[in-house]
C-alpha cells in the first residue's frame, strides 16, 4: 500500500515589533483574504494595543488599535477573533474605577478599529479580568471574564453576548454555576462556538484540585445546561496554575489541549470530548518531556488538521514547540522547535492558525524584545515521490540541524540546499 505523506515547507522569519513597538504576548488570526493580523500590547508609556497586517507583500509598519489613556493589562491580554474581515479584539482594561472588560472591533480586516466598548457590567462591587472571545455563526461575539467581589474572593466564569455586532451586550449568565467548588481564580477561561452551541471551557478549584472543566450552552450562550470534568486524575495544587484550556471542533466532538500537572510532571495533553453530552474518551500527552514544564498551548485546525503549539524549558530554556495531525487526534504526538535557532535564549507565548494547508505562527523572543512570525506550508504526495521537489531547482546538499550532511527521513528537521542558492527547512511526517 501506498501511504500518505505531507512535507512541510518553511518560510524565513520576519521581525515584526521590537522594544520601541512593543513586544508582550502576540496573537494572530486570518482575515478575509488569508492575510495574516498580529495583535500585542505595548507594556511602556503610553501603553497601548498594536498590530501590524499583511498587505499581500509584507508586514505593515506597526499601528495603535487602541487610544492611550485606556490602559490595557500587561497580565491577561488581549485576545482576538476573527470571521472573513469581522475582527474582535478583547482585553482587560485598568482605566475604569475597577478592572472592567473592554472591546474594540474592526469590519475592514483590521486596518481600523472602533473605539472602546464595554462589555462587563459598570458595578462598584466587582471586578472584571482575564477576557476571551469567540465569533458566532451569525458574527455576533461571544465574550468570556472573570468576575470576583472587590477582595478578590466569589471568582466566577461570566459568559456576556452581543446580537448587535458587538455595539452592545446583553447581560451576563454565569457559564460555571454548575460546577462544583469555584472557578480557578487566576486561570482564563476560553470558548468554542459551533452552530448554537457555545462551549466554555475552564479551569475549576475543588478543594485544591485543579482540573479542566467544560460548560455548555445550547442557546447560544445565554444559560449553561452541562458542565463536566476532563481530567482523568485530580490536580492537587494549592496555588494557581494560571493556564487556559483551549479547543476546537472536529467532527462531532471537540479536541481539547491543556496543561495538567496531575501525575507530578507539567504536560501537555489533549482530550476528545463528545460536544453533545460533554463524556471525553481519553487524555493523551502531545509529547511527554519528563522533568519539563509544558505550559500555554494553543490550537487552531481545519478539517482534519490539527496544530498544537505550547512553550517548555526541556532544553533549560523557554522555547517554543509545534506538533501537528494530517488525520485528526489520532497521530497528534511528538513535536519539532518552530523559532529561530540563530537566535539563543527565551521564547514565549506562542500562537497558531492553520488555514488551507498552510500553518502561520508567532512568537515572543524575549531576548531580542522582538515579535517573530513565520510559516509552514505543505504538499499532499505519496511516498513514492515526496522528495521530488516542486519546480526545476536541483538538490545539491541536504543537512541537519547541526550543519551534518544527512540523508532523506522522517520525523526529523532538515534543511534542502539548492543549485539556485535558496535554502529550504522541512520535515516530513507520515
Amino acid at each position: 500500500m501506498i501511504g500518505f505523506g505531507q512535507q512541510l515547507i518553511w518560510d524565513s522569519y520576519t521581525t515584526i515589533s521590537n522594544i520601541s513597538d512593543g513586544y508582550g504576548r502576540p496573537r494572530i488570526v486570518l482575515t478575509e483574504d488569508k492575510s495574516p493580523l498580529i495583535i500585542w500590547r505595548k507594556d511602556s508609556s503610553p501603553k497601548v494595543l498594536r498590530a501590524s497586517k499583511w498587505n499581500g507583500s509584507f508586514f505593515s509598519p506597526p499601528y495603535d488599535i487602541l487610544e492611550t489613556g485606556i490602559l490595557p493589562s500587561s497580565w491577561d491580554g488581549p485576545e482576538i477573533a476573527a470571521k472573513g474581515d469581522t475582527v474582535y479584539v478583547v482585553f482587560t482594561s485598568l482605566a475604569t474605577t475597577q478592572s472592567s472588560i473592554m472591546l474594540i472591533k474592526s469590519f475592514d480586516g483590521g486596518l481600523t478599529f472602533s473605539d472602546t466598548i464595554r462589555v462587563s457590567e459598570n458595578n462598584p462591587t466587582h471586578k472584571f479580568r482575564m477576557a476571551n472571545i469567540a465569533i458566532k455563526k451569525d458574527g455576533n461575539p461571544v465574550v468570556s471574564y472573570m468576575q470576583y467581589l472587590l477582595n478578590w474572593m466569589e471568582p466566577k466564569q461570566m459568559v456576556n453576548t452581543s446580537v448587535s455586532l458587538g455595539d452592545t451586550f446583553i447581560g451576563a449568565s454565569e457559564g460555571s454555576l454548575l460546577a462544583p467548588g469555584e472557578p480557578c481564580d487566576c486561570c482564563k477561561s476560553s470558548l468554542v462556538c459551533s452552530s448554537d452551541n457555545v462551549y466554555l471551557l475552564f479551569r475549576n478549584n475543588d478543594n485544591n484540585a485543579r482540573n479542566s472543566y467544560i460548560s455548555k450552552s445550547i442557546d447560544g450562550g445565554l444559560s449553561f445546561v452541562l458542565t463536566a470534568d476532563m481530567d482523568d486524575y485530580s490536580w492537587m495544587l494549592n496555588t494557581c496554575p494560571s493556564t487556559t484550556p483551549r479547543g476546537v471542533v472536529v467532527g462531532d466532538s471537540l479536541c481539547v489541549i491543556k496543561r495538567s500537572g496531575a501525575s507530578g510532571n507539567n504536560e501537555v495533553v489533549y482530550s476528545n470530548v463528545n460536544a453533545s453530552n460533554l463524556y471525553y474518551s481519553y487524555n493523551r500527552n502531545v509529547d511527554f518531556v519528563a522533568g519539563s514544564l509544558q505550559d500555554y498551548p494553543e490550537i487552531s485546525s481545519n478539517g482534519d488538521t490539527i496544530v498544537v503549539v505550547w512553550q517548555d524549558n526541556r532544553t533549560g530554556l523557554q522555547n517554543c514547540y509545534m506538533s501537528y495531525s494530517f488525520e485528526g487526534t489520532s497521530n497528534l504526538s511528538g513535536s519539532i522547535s518552530f523559532t529561530d535557532s540563530s537566535h539563543v535564549g527565551t521564547k514565549l507565548d506562542p500562537d497558531v492558525v492553520y488555514s488551507n494547508r498552510t500553518i502561520y505562527l508567532v512568537y515572543l523572543d524575549y531576548n531580542q524584545h522582538s515579535i517573530i512570525y513565520t510559516k509552514a506550508y505543505y504538499h499532499g504526495t505519496n511516498n513514492v515521490n515526496e522528495f521530488n521537489h516542486i519546480d526545476s531547482k536541483t538538490n545539491i546538499k541536504t543537512t541537519d540541524i547541526l550543519g551534518r550532511e544527512a540523508k532523506s527521513t522522517k520525523n526529523e528537521v532538515l534543511f534542502y540546499i539548492y543549485d539556485d542558492g535558496t535554502v529550504e527547512k522541512r520535515i516530513v511526517i507520515e
